[in-house]
């Protein structure tokens, strides 16, 4: 299967109210042979207030963001879309893309009436480069190079392994430059440890992942937080029934006879402390699994947490025992934190799919002349894609609302880009000028100072709308 790899540069960090404002992806074979390239950005959305944090990081200038011959942020969408469509099914891979790439990539297409999961649909399946290089470390040493920080402490940034490993990163943080650094680490993985590099890749198929999980009766699971390998054994005990990619393991280094007798006030304690009786294992997100072997046994000797032999009687007895498999399942979902219902349309991502009725209106929306989809928005059944169709409508085509409608929206954005309302969760235009002076005190990059000043005309427009 061939491979795409993509990146997106962005207004900054927050994948609710942020915006892509550059998206470049390489199409490659399954040896990672280039095949084609594409590349876009867009100009700033109205809505939007850019961090000078991350315009310092990305260099991303104020033109950039202004430059009328650019595509706006719908325009921008439509082309990545009509690229990536053609170029399915294949396995979709960034840099630390699934924490953050994969959500702007997601917020774009649903802001613009598009369906958001294009990269785990159609027979697509996704990988993240930097969780493989971290994997690599452990089940395959030594075939990259990993720069530490203070020579103790292993750093995993683009910018730092890409150079350690004779990449020419000079142009770091453009989105382009960034796709061909993680292509050059996933070659150089894939030649010095083939063997690896197919098992994990096989792996980013969700349903390679659920057979193993399903078909192995005790395995190893590696997870990575901050950078950091934690390695258990484990056995599956059962999956979420509101979400099929989420599977549920025991970890077998907790003797699950020692919870067998705990109340339910007990068990609910028992699966928040450490060692964590309960994992769960996302299935759509390339998990890294392993087999129990000799070889491992050697690595792994904190995972297993006993013998081979102990291991498999405590993963029998729990295969022996339904009710306390249900009864460790409900005792963890208990545990995870409610989602809370946001009143910003921005967070409502995951509030539920669209009807069929409403998919076939959001495609109609996208082949209708602008006149046109002002009535079809108005058909919606989903309040979301309702809010959205406006608010859309209202940045492409303002001439078509009514005077009424059209002032409404101009309040509304300049309300939120002065942080008049509560619950405010985005940067505002006035925290970005702080942002932008505490950068200069400390230096004098003219660039900044150019997002500091088009930050303050903004504040001034902002204001003369709003009162």
């Amino acid at each position: 299967m061939p491979f795409v790899f993509f990146d997106v540069e962005t207004t900054g960090t927050n994948t609710a109210f942020d915006q892509v404002v550059q998206f470049a992806a390489v199409r490659t074979d399954d040896r990672l042979n280039e095949l084609e390239v594409f590349e876009v950005r867009s100009r700033l959305l109205p809505t939007v207030v850019p961090s000078p944090v991350a315009m310092r990081v990305n260099g991303v200038t104020v033109e950039q963001l202004a430059d009328p011959a650019l595509p706006s942020h719908y325009e921008m969408v439509r082309r990545i879309r009509q690229k990536l469509l053609p170029w399915s099914p294949a396995v979709f891979v960034g840099f630390n893309s699934l924490d953050f790439d994969e959500h702007m990539l997601r917020q774009a297409f649903y802001k613009t009436l598009h369906p958001p999961y294009l990269t785990n649909t159609r027979g697509n399946s996704r990988c993240d480069a930097m969780r493989l290089i971290q994997a690599s470390t452990i089940f395959a040493p030594g075939a990259l190079a990993v720069p530490t920080i203070d020579g103790t402490r292993k750093t995993y940034k683009l910018d730092r392994l890409a150079p350690a490993n004779g990449f020419d990163h000079e142009d770091a943080h453009d989105a382009l430059a960034d796709v061909r650094a993680t292509i050059h680490l996933c070659r150089m993985l894939r030649e010095a440890a083939p063997q690896f590099w197919s098992s994990a890749i096989r792996l980013c198929r969700k349903s390679a992942a659920i057979d193993f999980v399903m078909t192995q009766h005790v395995f190893g699971l590696t997870e990575f937080f901050w950078g950091r390998g934690y390695s258990c054994v484990v056995s599956m005990i059962g999956h979420d029934d509101s979400n099929d990619n989420h599977l549920y393991v025991a970890n077998l280094a907790v003797d699950p006879r020692s919870l067998a007798g705990l109340s339910e006030p007990a068990l609910r304690l028992r699966v928040g402390q450490r060692p964590k009786p309960v994992r769960c294992i996302r299935a759509n997100a390339a998990p890294t699994l392993w087999s129990i072997d000799t070889e491992k046994d050697e690595v792994f000797p904190e995972a297993l947490g006993a013998d081979v032999y102990e291991l498999a009687r405590r993963a029998a007895f729990l295969e022996d025992n339904a009710n306390l498999r249900a009864r460790l399942i409900s005792a963890f979902e208990a545990g995870r934190e409610p989602h809370e219902p946001s009143p910003h349309v921005e967070k409502q991502i995951y509030d539920g799919f669209p009807t069929d009725a409403d998919n076939t209106l959001m495609n109609s929306f996208h082949e209708a002349s602008w006149p046109d989809r002002l009535a079809i928005v108005e058909r919606f059944q989903d309040a979301r894609l309702h809010e959205l169709g406006c608010r859309l409508i209202h940045c492409e085509r303002p001439d078509l609302l009514d005077d009424v409608a059209r002032r409404r929206h101009d309040e509304r954005i300049a309300r939120c880009l002065l942080g008049l309302d509560n619950a405010v969760g985005w940067l505002t235009l006035r925290e970005a000028v702080q942002q932008a002076n505490d950068i200069l005190v400390e230096t004098n990059l003219p660039h900044i100072r150019a997002h500091r000043d088009f930050l303050q005309r903004r504040l001034a427009d902002a204001m003369r709308l709003a009162l």
